[in-house]
């Protein structure tokens, strides 16, 4: 059976010549676990180690998002470019909901903003598509990403594989060496781990 090539899944044409930057702009506004949700997974009922909670929570949010390459909670990443960008450029850390600019910025620091009517996001919404190759000294897209505003947006088997890596993450404090994900955190997240063809 013939399955035709997808070109905006390909690889960027530009990516092994020409530096690029992934930047976050806005930080999401809260996590996708409470403090509370988090102590009761743990069967916690004091408040001695709440400061450390909050670390874990923070830290197991960032390593998901990593892994995962996604966004959680709503956010805005910039992604810049030395010299020009291809007419499709895949957008890291979705799901994106929209495209707020592209910048073209020239040596003399000058900005030109492109007409938004000269690209869009593709039908898989993770990927900016130009009607052409876009040239100059530096290329800035900023982007909206994350499931929604607060933390009933993120779906539940995220939300349960992040209270499995805390709990691993509080039961291991203060040893030595790397820590692998969790199985039981790597299966709930793997459902959602984009597969780049």
């Amino acid at each position: 059976m013939y399955i035709p090539r997808d070109p905006y899944l390909a690889r960027d044409p530009l990516r092994i010549t020409r530096n690029r930057l992934l930047s976050r702009i806005t930080a999401p506004a809260v996590e996708p676990i409470t403090l509370d949700e988090a102590k009761l997974y743990l069967r916690i009922d004091n408040t001695d180690n709440d400061t450390l909670i909050n670390d874990l929570i923070v830290a197991a949010r960032m390593i998901a998002e990593s892994w995962l390459k996604l966004s959680f909670i709503n956010q805005t990443w910039m992604l810049a470019y030395d010299w020009g960008i291809p007419n499709s450029i895949w957008l890291p850390m979705g799901p994106v909901n929209a495209i707020e600019s592209v910048v073209i910025v020239n040596r003399d620091s000058t900005t030109q903003t492109v007409d938004s009517s000269t690209y869009f996001l593709n039908a898989a919404q993770n990927a900016l598509v130009l009607q052409s190759v876009t040239m100059g000294f530096q290329i800035q897209i900023t982007y909206n990403t994350g499931y929604g505003p607060d933390a009933t947006t993120v779906p539940r088997p995220i939300k349960q594989g992040m209270l499995a890596h805390i709990a691993a993450l509080y039961d291991s404090r203060g040893e030595a060496g790397e820590m692998d994900l969790p199985q039981q955190t790597v299966a709930l997240y793997t459902p959602f781990r984009e597969v780049r063809l």
